[in-house]
């Protein structure tokens, strides 16, 4: 069993729902992938995914929302209608999770969130997935097709090419429920995808106002020690640690933090750490995926004008 759609979502309203890493990752798997996405601004997307090296099909409605997730579960089980035998991927997220639920649900499929292996057979796809917090591991066979929610990330080759598609849907939404963007929520780190954080190795205050700019080159949130919370450099609702915010996000740049316990235990469930410190034997550089010793008001600099 080969055949598999990887589902994503695009709403101009909300940053929420696409992944090119993952659909890369997932391609890697399936011999015969198909990449749907459905949006309300197909003609801002389109080029994005004209070279993602996944045939797409590209599902538009001026009426689509994330804010209506039953109706975009009636959608979603039309445009794949016939198709039950596939596996159908979403991102593990919390909207990726919701939605796989629900489609399973829906086609009375087997579901399968958190996944961290795939074997592919002829007759079977096989998944594998961590038992809670521990190492062991469940597999489950999907004889029939199923659902299932990874971030098995990959990288996208420089002369990829696809089939693209553009089809007109329709969306028929009777929620109320709408987005209404707000500056300053105070709670941006909860949801982050990408986190920069600071220590007290980017010396003072004003060492913070490049790591801001940084964050926003990043479509980033910033965060902080408590060190250098307490010290007044920034806000005190930036300090992940213990005593504040526990943050789980994709990737999470540690900039001047030497890895105290108080902080880290607010960090090290993030998928992907990246630590950047003069000192090579700073405890943080045990918890990373990827080190750079370094002076990390340089480093910061140096991004910003890759960027």
């Amino acid at each position: 069993m080969s055949k598999a759609y990887f589902i994503q979502f695009e709403d101009q309203n909300l940053n929420e729902g696409s992944n090119l890493a993952t659909l890369a990752g997932m391609s890697g798997y399936f011999s015969d992938l198909t990449n749907v996405v459905l949006t309300n601004h197909s003609d801002d997307i389109k080029p994005k995914y004209e070279n993602c090296g996944v045939n797409t099909e590209i599902y538009t409605s001026s009426d689509f929302t994330l804010t209506d997730l039953p109706t975009i579960t009636n959608a979603l089980s039309k445009i794949v209608d016939g198709n039950n035998h596939a596996v159908f991927v979403f991102e593990d997220s919390n909207l990726g999770n919701n939605l796989a639920s629900r489609l399973a649900a829906k086609l009375n499929l087997p579901l399968v969130c958190h996944v961290t292996d795939l074997t592919i057979s002829p007759n079977s796809v096989t998944v594998s997935r961590n038992i809670a917090e521990s190492k062991a591991v469940r597999v489950s066979h999907l004889k029939q097709g199923g659902v299932i929610t990874a971030s098995l990330n990959g990288v996208i080759s420089e002369n990829a090419t696809n089939s693209l598609e553009v089809n007109e849907f329709n969306f028929k939404s009777d929620s109320k429920v709408r987005y209404i963007k707000k500056k300053n929520a105070q709670n941006d780190l909860v949801y982050a995808k990408t986190i920069v954080s600071g220590g007290k190795g980017l010396q003072d205050a004003a060492g913070f106002k490049p790591l801001m700019q940084l964050a926003q080159k990043l479509d980033a949130s910033v965060g902080a020690t408590k060190a250098v919370t307490d010290q007044g450099w920034i806000d005190a609702t930036k300090m992940i640690g213990v005593s504040n915010l526990i943050v789980k996000p994709d990737v999470y740049y540690a900039f001047g933090i030497s890895g105290a316990v108080q902080h880290t235990a607010g960090m090290d469930k993030s998928k992907h750490i990246i630590a950047i410190n003069t000192d090579k034997t700073a405890p943080i550089f045990k918890l990373a995926d990827y080190g750079i010793v370094g002076d990390a008001n340089q480093i910061i600099d140096r991004l910003i004008n890759l960027l």
